[in-house]
């Protein structure tokens, strides 16, 4: 889900307390990454970091209390702990609790935050507001929904009262991809606080659907040149109880090969461009 990458303070003589980005990705698969054995995408930058880090293949999440593991997944990864201990509910219809963060638990930014870090937060949050505001210090289009159309995202600016009051939202004027590490890069190009370390959250909202990645990555794959998965399948073999979920509904049942194809291509252009945009934050940092 996420990615980590870490520098020490420049200009400081203390090394024992480095600057910390910290990279999340939205709905982006473990075989999304060319390193991971994927030889029909192109990450060369999340490739790079692979070849110049460390890699957990065999990280799992549990799940969650609703359809989308989104939520439950951030709430645990902020947390460090388990599902059931990391948001306020447990209950299915309970959809705000399960997006609440137990407030008994600290979160990571909180603790860098008390710390001495400055909290810089840009992209998708998709917990509690509440939890947000204790743990930034600053940030800037900021979301806090679950999805969106990538060039309509309805953002907030940074509120040092942590209210964020939904007539203030405005949408974002370009690609969210794009917005989000365009807020990074300003982040890191104007931070000069060398005495205090800084951790910065940059949240995706790609590869999520609306698959609608821009026209130079959405024509550099192929639909045709895609192999389709092993479980290709035209339907679903038999009733689940969840034939008719949203995602069910990004296409026409019965599934034709060639809309699969199509659907893995702009994903994959999805990616590419993410990975892309990650670059300009790196080479930010460098």
């Amino acid at each position: 889900m996420g990615n980590l990458v870490k520098t020490e303070k420049q200009g400081s003589t203390d090394h024992r307390r480095p600057n910390i980005v910290f990279l999340v990705a939205d709905d982006h698969r473990y075989d999304g990454i060319r390193a991971f054995g994927n030889r029909a995408i192109q990450t060369p930058v999340l490739d790079r970091l692979a070849e110049s880090g460390v890699s957990f293949t065999r990280v799992h999440i549990m799940g969650g209390l609703v359809g989308a593991v989104c939520v439950p997944s951030r709430a645990a990864l902020h947390t460090g702990v388990n599902v059931f201990r990391a948001s306020v509910s447990q209950t299915v219809d309970d959809p705000n609790g399960i997006r609440t963060i137990n407030p008994e638990i600290a979160v990571l930014p909180q603790v860098l935050q008390e710390a001495g870090y400055h909290t810089y937060a840009t992209g998708k949050w998709h917990n509690d507001i509440c939890t947000f505001a204790k743990s930034f210090s600053s940030g800037a289009r900021l979301f806090f929904g679950g999805m969106s159309d990538h060039r309509n995202v309805p953002l907030h600016h940074f509120d040092p009262s942590g209210q964020y009051p939904k007539e203030e939202q405005y949408i974002g004027d370009g690609f969210s991809t794009e917005l989000f590490a365009d807020a990074a890069v300003d982040f890191l190009q104007s931070y000069r606080n060398e005495a205090q370390p800084y951790f910065l959250y940059v949240a995706f909202t790609s590869p999520h659907d609306p698959r609608t990645p821009p026209k130079e990555y959405a024509d550099l794959y192929d639909p045709e040149a895609i192999d389709l998965p092993d479980n290709y399948l035209s339907e679903h073999p038999f009733d689940n109880g969840e034939l008719q979920n949203r995602d069910e509904r990004l296409a026409q049942w019965p599934r034709t090969p060639e809309v699969v194809r199509r659907h893995i291509a702009d994903y994959y252009g999805m990616i590419s461009h993410m990975d892309a945009q990650i670059g300009r934050i790196i080479e930010a940092l460098n």
